[in-house]
């Protein structure tokens, strides 16, 4: 009678082993794409005149073949390594005034929290050069914008 009672006891603990699913532990499997304005972007660099505004008209999450709807939340954009915009309102769009900005070299990094359907939630995180130029002779390409979707890391956290 004791085996029985102990075989019954441990039932429960059996059937919440068998109830856990390994979809919970997996990162989203998506891509974010970033609609931007007011620069150039050639081999991941974005080209901006100093003085002029950069503008971040929205990100874009699709997600994978074959997998489930997918959705962005809280946003944070970074400049430099210093947060400077942190929204969870879609489109997630910013404007970057560069005036009075150092000509040269910086850091523009975005992390967002990305929600998929039976995936963990999970973070997007990707970073560009930002080059502030002085005049429109020394910016790459056309400056009419467009759609990139960047090189990033899909983690279960932004550390």
């Amino acid at each position: 009678m004791k085996k029985f009672l102990s075989l019954f006891l441990a039932l429960p603990m059996l059937a919440f082993v068998a109830s856990c699913d390994d979809d919970d532990s997996k990162v989203p499997d998506v891509s974010v794409s970033i609609e931007y304005s007011g620069g150039t972007l050639t081999d991941g660099v974005l080209t901006v005149v100093e003085g002029d505004t950069l503008k971040i008209e929205g990100l874009k999450v699709t997600p994978a073949p074959g997998t489930g709807e997918a959705v962005l939340g809280q946003t944070t954009y970074f400049l430099d390594n210093i947060p400077f915009l942190t929204t969870s309102i879609s489109p997630f769009a910013v404007d970057i005034d560069t005036e009075g900005m150092k000509e040269g070299t910086h850091y523009l990094r975005v992390n967002t929290q990305i929600f998929q359907v039976n995936k963990s939630i999970g973070w997007g995180i990707f970073q560009y050069k930002l080059n502030i130029v002085a005049s429109p002779d020394d910016q790459p390409g056309d400056t009419g914008g467009g759609t990139d979707t960047p090189e990033q890391t899909i983690t279960d956290s932004v550390d």
